[in-house]
């Protein structure tokens, strides 16, 4: 018998797979529907193939094989994503020149690639360094250019220190530089920036016409962060000057309090009043060296200066004082806020600290309000043991608006006449809870609207709630409450964390109110002048409305996203193609010149003055002006890595051009990427600055499709067997090439891969799960040798059980792979050998249906182990190569389990299960019921009354 041997298999395969092109796919194929299968290609660092890559492109792989044999025509490309910091820092650190560093780990990957079987379309293959495809995104950076959408600003960047160099807002996460994780500092630098603002809204809407998870969709929602609003301007009192303040909520401005300025705003100088210019010079000093994280964290203590100067308030006519806080930023709205800190966290938080007004003008409505409700003020009060932290609930044995069962409540009544002063709340607050003696703790400074309607009165009612909490004290002694009162409510004390009732205007003023007395939801407007008593919505609009027409304010739509900074200080990167001139300014490079090269220099590391290591190549950098032909320079930044990845997938519908990016007709027959499977750390980046440049290209006509991708996925991260993140440092990396050349082979290790758990979640390495995954291919393996050197016999038989197996095993695999429930298809492969080792045993090879069998498993199995399949197909005389048959379709008639598992219920509960033949009859269940000890238990001496019987499924049995 033939053994299982996986290394002399996979290198034979390989080899005969690359020599023919077997994988490269046809342009213009009328014969076959296309499909796309896009994976993220790799930074080819120095340290090579890690398991997230592995991961992500054997999950391609499986996609791109079924596909092929499903009868598609798959273009699945692999290319390198070579320029950037991590190869630029890799060449420092190994003192070889970037050039060289990225030739020798693109050797090594591509090897790596190579030697894991995937079906890569190799033809079309490059890198983003190499001069043929980046003079292509040179030029498609002049397109950005020309249209007026890249433009140079001298601004405050984040600025790497260890990197040295400026970073878009989206490379800093947690404040630090998401590749090297230092963290970041300010930088004021002229840089090259793109508008992606500008296609904001359509970022957003795009979202509507493609397949992507709700989840990755609304990442790229929130990172936009489009509000709604309105800009409102403050004028300074006793100063010709004003200051536009943008807001969600406006509906609040009678309850602004005071003006806060970013320390970075143009205004503070101006208006800040001489005595205090000593203290927000300090301020700004301060703030100088936090990042925009730091300051916008939610817990930080927040700081700030009186300017000395007031704003006067456009809509009530008041004086409000304007301060310079460090967690109001320039990078969001105007750089300055109107303060509402009744109604937001961060306001209150200050105005707290610095003992300023805190003012309620909206206050919390629960229901819908209507013409027909009739009005009632109403007291809740919480009562509070300090001691234990309990606190006191009422059982009035009817729910609080007389409808339904009983449910509990905290205190509360109705005022009248007896009840109208504080003290007779007190009193009766008292009376109700059986103490006396209570300290009253808080009183809410706004009320709570509750409206609801009661059948039972046949009305509609207006709850206006005032609220109040209350401590037991020392001195609290539980009375005697008389019989009546007794009888009618019940009292019983519950930890503050188990508290509930049903009433939600009880739970917010509870859990909300007395723990956060911020309100941030919509309610009904107070203490807001001639607006009183409306919807907060409705004045939202109004309000605006009303002070656009003396210019006091604008609707106005704003984003959290900034420009994308385009330029790097850094060597390792496309030219800008970009001359300045003393005359004409920044003119492009004529397209004639295209590629701008970069040239070959010793000393490429980064400069600490923050200038291009470019600007000392002297011959590189004085050129002349294409415009007038004097005397110019270069531009010496280079593009972020994100400039060659933004459009990468397009240039492999057509990486041989020389005279544009992509052959139109070529990029029409193509279309979007059907599926493109990435890393969830690039779902912000990567995904939302190539959406950007393909809408651009769109509408200059450059490409046909709206949307560069039809539908997207993500794979989620490989951990450590420590549950760490897999860091060469901490030498925690598990090596796909040492796995496979320690004999367990690529097809073990890409099961394992894959059956670790769903594609989408993050997961830990487990090298234990290789030992499971070889053991199932070598039993495979096995199971087919014994049969080909079993004799066949002449007058065989047909195995309905045969055809049973393989053909419910085809439909499982089949609705697995669509649902990419990647790891239990394969362990439903798995259960299939299992059976037909079984089988086997029972019929000895006898049935007509083994080869049948042998060869739909091995289709089956193709996608995720190629070498294997292919191999065992080639012995069991299958036609060709398996990669190019049919993929197995099912026979429904076989696909019913022979046998079903029945629930048994006894009075509604469920007492167990019995297992029998589909189709068996009710009296047949009874029969088996009786025949097991523990469900019999329960009917013992018992009648039944009535029997429910679903067949196959349950019978449901009540007894007396």
């Amino acid at each position: 018998m033939q053994r299982y041997n996986p290394k002399e298999i996979e290198a034979k395969w390989q080899a005969q797979w690359q020599s023919g092109n077997f994988y490269q796919a046809e342009d213009f194929d009328s014969k076959r529907k296309k499909f796309v299968m896009l994976t993220e290609f790799p930074y080819p660092s120095g340290s090579g193939m890690h398991m997230g890559h592995m991961r992500e492109y054997t999950l391609g792989d499986i996609i791109a094989r079924q596909k092929r044999m499903q009868g598609y025509n798959v273009l699945f490309p692999m290319g390198y994503d070579a320029f950037g910091l991590p190869t630029e820092n890799f060449a420092i650190k190994n003192q070889i020149s970037p050039q060289q560093a990225t030739e020798n780990n693109v050797s090594n990957f591509a090897g790596q690639l190579r030697s894991l079987g995937f079906s890569f379309d190799w033809s079309r293959s490059f890198k983003t360094s190499d001069p043929d495809y980046y003079k292509w995104t040179q030029w498609l950076f002049l397109q950005f250019f020309k249209a007026g959408l890249a433009y140079q600003e001298e601004i405050a960047v984040n600025w790497c220190p260890f990197c040295r160099t400026g970073l878009s807002n989206e490379e800093v996460v947690n404040g630090r530089h998401e590749r090297c994780g230092t963290l970041v500092e300010k930088k004021m630098l002229k840089q090259w920036l793109l508008r992606i603002t500008d296609y904001a809204d359509r970022l957003i809407d795009g979202l509507d016409s493609v397949d992507f998870p709700k989840w990755i969709a609304d990442q790229q929602i929130n990172w936009i962060g489009r509000s709604k609003g309105a800009e409102i301007k403050f004028k300074v009192a006793k100063m010709d000057v004003g200051i536009n303040v943008f807001t969600t909520r406006p509906d609040t401005i009678y309850g602004v309090t005071f003006l806060v300025l970013a320390p970075e705003h143009p205004l503070v100088n101006e208006i800040t009043v001489p005595s205090q210019l000593k203290a927000v010079g300090e301020l700004i000093k301060r703030v100088s060296i936090k990042t925009d994280v730091e300051r916008q964290e939610s817990d930080r203590e927040k700081n700030g200066v009186f300017s000395g100067a007031y704003a006067i308030n456009p809509a009530s006519g008041e004086q409000i004082p304007i301060w310079i806080a460090d967690y109001v930023l320039m990078g969001y709205g105007t750089g300055a806020i109107m303060a509402v800190p009744g109604h937001d966290e961060r306001d209150f938080s200050f105005a707290s600290r610095y003992k300023l007004p805190i003012r309620y003008v909206i206050e919390p409505v629960f229901g819908s309000p209507t013409e027909e409700d009739i009005e009632l003020e109403t007291v809740v009060a919480i009562l509070r043991n300090p001691n234990t932290d309990e606190v006191l609930m009422l059982d009035r044995g009817v729910y609080h608006d007389h409808e339904g069962a009983s449910e509990p409540e905290f205190i509360n009544f109705r005022v009248d006449e007896n009840t109208a002063t504080l003290s007779s709340i007190v009193q009766k607050v008292e009376e109700l809870s059986g103490y006396n003696s209570l300290k009253l703790v808080a009183e809410l400074p706004y009320k709570v609207h509750y409206f609801y309607s009661s059948k039972e009165k046949n009305a509609k009612y207006h709850k206006k709630i005032r609220s109040l909490l209350f401590d037991l004290t020392k001195d609290s002694i539980l009375t005697e409450v008389d019989g009546e009162e007794r009888d009618k409510i019940k009292r019983f004390w519950t930890s503050s964390d188990k508290a509930i009732t049903d009433d939600l205007a009880q739970m917010y003023i509870f859990k909300s109110g007395f723990i956060n007395s911020v309100v941030e939801c919509e309610g009904l407007v107070t203490a807001s002048g001639p607006y009183d008593n409306l919807e907060s919505f409705v004045m939202r609009e109004k309000v605006v409305l009303d002070m656009s027409r003396s210019n006091k304010a604008l609707e106005k739509i704003n984003y959290r996203l900034r420009d994308w900074v385009f330029s790097r200080q850094r060597y390792w990167g496309e030219p800008i193609p970009l001359i300045h001139c003393p005359i004409h300014g920044a003119v492009p490079v004529p397209d004639s010149d295209l590629p701008v090269i970069l040239p070959l220099i010793d000393d490429y590391a980064p400069t600490e003055n923050g200038a291009s290591p470019l600007d000392s190549v002297e011959e590189w950098v004085n050129t002349v002006c294409p415009t007038c032909g004097g005397a110019a320079k270069r531009e010496t930044d280079t593009m972020p890595n994100w400039a060659g990845s933004s459009w990468y997938y397009l240039r492999y519908f057509d990486p041989k051009n020389t005279k544009r990016f992509a052959d139109f007709k070529k990029l029409e027959y193509w279309g979007g990427v059907d599926l493109y499977i990435g890393g969830i750390e690039h779902i912000t980046l990567h995904l939302l600055y190539s959406r950007f440049w393909h809408q651009f290209l769109f509408d200059q006509g450059l490409v046909p499709t709206p949307e560069p991708y039809l539908a997207r996925r993500s794979q989620g991260i490989i951990l450590a067997t420590d549950g760490s993140k897999m860091s060469k440092s901490k030498g925690n990396i598990a090596d796909p090439t040492e796995i496979i050349d320690s004999g367990y082979g690529a097809d073990a290790l890409r099961l394992a891969i894959v059956f670790l758990a769903p594609y989408s979640q993050t997961t830990t390495w487990s090298p234990e799960s290789l030992g499971g995954t070889f053991r199932f291919l070598q039993r495979f393996w096995t199971l087919v040798q014994e049969y080909l050197d079993t004799p066949k016999v002449i007058a065989a038989q047909e195995s309905v059980e045969l055809k049973r197996i393989i053909n419910f095993t085809v439909k499982s695999v089949d609705l697995d792979l669509k649902n990419m429930n990647y790891n239990t298809a394969i362990a439903t492969l798995m259960e299939c050998v299992n059976k037909l080792y079984k089988q086997k045993t029972e019929d000895g090879f006898k049935s007509l249906e083994w080869l049948w069998a042998f060869k739909t498993v091995a289709k089956l199995l193709a996608p995720f182990a190629p070498h294997i399949s292919e191999e065992l197909w080639q012995q069991l005389k299958g036609e060709g190569s398996i990669h190019q048959a049919s993929w197995p379709v099912f026979d429904e008639s076989f696909t019913l389990e022979s046998e079903a598992t029945i629930a048994v219920q006894i009075n509604g509960k469920m007492r167990g299960t019995v297992i029998l033949s589909r189709g068996a009859s009710e009296d047949d269940v009874k029969l088996a019921i009786l025949k097991d000890h523990k469900i019999k238990s329960y009917l013992k001496d018992q009648n039944i009354i009535r029997t429910i019987f679903i067949e196959n499924k349950l019978i449901s049995i009540v007894v007396k």
